[in-house]
Formats: C-alpha cells, sequence, structure tokens
C-alpha cells in the first residue's frame, strides 16, 4: 500500500470512489471540477494498491485554519487503517500552529477517525430540502454580483480570503453568485446552482446571524422552487425551513480541534470548502 501525492491523472479513479461512497445529496452528478480544484489549491493524497487508487483525503487552508475537505475510501480497502494513513499523511503542519476542522461522514469509521486526529464533535450540518414558496415572503432584493464582490464582503465579515473559490464556484454549470439587499445595504451574499433534480444553495453568509433567517428565506424564493441547502444545526434559519416543511435528508457532524474557527449563525457553508 501506498500513500502519495495525487496527479491529474488520478481525478478519475476518484471521481469513481466518490460517486460509490460519497454522491452528492442533491442527486447531481460528482463534480470532477470540484476534485481538480483541491489538486490545484489543496493537499490532496491518494492510497494505490497494485497501481490502483483505493482512497484519498484532501486538505485546504481556509484562513488560519486546515480543513479536511474529503476522506473516502473505496468499500475493498476499509477496516486496513488506510483512513488514519491517509489523514496522516494530508497534513502539511502540525495541529499547534493551524487549528483543524471537518465535517464528518455517519460511517462508523468516520468519527473515531477524526477525533484521533483532535477534531471534537461540536454540532450537526443539516442537508435540508424543500419548497422555497411554503418560506416566508421577504421584502429583500437578491441580484446576481461578481465573484470578485462577494469574496470582497465576506472578507469584510468574516475576515478571510475567499477569492479563488468564488472562482470555482462561479464556474460551476448553472451557477449563480448573488447578494441579498435591504436598500443600499448588502445583507448576505451566496452561490446557487442548478441540476436536473433541484436548486442547491450550495453556500451562503451573511453580515449579522440576526438576520440569516429572512434573507435566506429570500435567496431561497430567488434560487427556485426545489432547493437543498447545508445548514449548521445551531443555526437561526432551522426552525423557520421546518416550520416550512422541508425535510432532513443527511446530515454529519461538524468537528473541529478549538470552538470558534467557522461561525454557525453567519454561514451556511460548503461541505467540502467551508
Amino acid at each position: 500500500m501506498q500513500i502519495r501525492t495525487a496527479v491529474a491523472d488520478d481525478l478519475d479513479a476518484i471521481v469513481d470512489i466518490a460517486s460509490m461512497v460519497d454522491p452528492p445529496a442533491d442527486d447531481a452528478e460528482v463534480d470532477a471540477s470540484y476534485y481538480r480544484y483541491l489538486l490545484e489549491h489543496g493537499h490532496f493524497v491518494v492510497a494505490e494498491a497494485s497501481d490502483i487508487v483505493v482512497g484519498y483525503a484532501a486538505v485546504v487552508d481556509v484562513d488560519a485554519t486546515l480543513h479536511v475537505s474529503d476522506l473516502f475510501l473505496h468499500q475493498d480497502a476499509r477496516g486496513q487503517g488506510i483512513g488514519r494513513r491517509l489523514l496522516d499523511a494530508v497534513w502539511h503542519t502540525n495541529s499547534a500552529s493551524a487549528p483543524r476542522q471537518t465535517f464528518s461522514s455517519l460511517h462508523s469509521a468516520a468519527l473515531p477517525l477524526y477525533v484521533r486526529a483532535g477534531m471534537v464533535p461540536m454540532w450537526p450540518l443539516l442537508y435540508l430540502n424543500g419548497s422555497s414558496g411554503a418560506l416566508p415572503a421577504s421584502p429583500l432584493e437578491v441580484r446576481t454580483i461578481a465573484g470578485e464582490a462577494a469574496a470582497a464582503l465576506e472578507a469584510e465579515w468574516l475576515t478571510w480570503d475567499r477569492d479563488a473559490d468564488y472562482g470555482y464556484w462561479a464556474k460551476r454549470p448553472g451557477a449563480r453568485i448573488f447578494a441579498v439587499r435591504d436598500g443600499g445595504s448588502t445583507l448576505a451574499v451566496g452561490v446557487t446552482v442548478r441540476n436536473r433534480a433541484m436548486h442547491t444553495l450550495s453556500r451562503f453568509a451573511c453580515v449579522d446571524g440576526s438576520v440569516m433567517p429572512e434573507a435566506a428565506s429570500a435567496a431561497a424564493r430567488w434560487c427556485g422552487d426545489d432547493v437543498m441547502v447545508a445548514v449548521p444545526g445551531t443555526n437561526r434559519a432551522v426552525p423557520m425551513l421546518m416550520e416550512a416543511g422541508w425535510r432532513v435528508v443527511e446530515h454529519r457532524l461538524y468537528c473541529a480541534s478549538e470552538p470558534g474557527l467557522m461561525d454557525p449563525e453567519r454561514l451556511l457553508p460548503h461541505p467540502g470548502l467551508l
């Protein structure tokens, strides 16, 4: 068994494994461009046995933290300690200088692996799906904006640089980057993607948590009728969505080496890139 840095020629095998063990919750096809982006901007390793890729792990730098974007194994490679070897190999600095975080799947081996690596569970990430027409109407205005403008607002609100990430999100098929405005003030920015099954509000950030429910309602109604979004379980938008009949179709656990690495009140994250 060899653990090595991933290369472009590994992408087909990585997408095949993702399609089997981590299919998208919104019924879309696995996005190969996401893994290409991780190759270019993250730290990506694969496990290879007899010249066959059987697992992979990737980490991206988010502000001053390391976010584990992905760690998955082919089902035939489980129970052999390969996940631990992948996680050990993907760190490019030690946890003392860079706190760690991830969204753990519910597979029985996932959470113990992350806890042993110093990331403890803090709250669930709920994948919610429902009709935007059932949400409260909002007077807020939603309009498309450039990715650079959205990234600049996030840098102001959340003090991090997401310019490259917005560049990736903007290039996804059916993607729109938008702002939610109240008169002359921008309250939130986000990204929506449409596939043949539904719309996905794939990322959403607010200037303040107090405006999250109304801003999220306006954004979801603008996206389209059938919408999927990943929401931290502690976020103020959860009661609004559930009262509107939205249902939890999947959930993961946010794990971190210390509290406060992300703000679950102001951010509906992209699970892979935060």
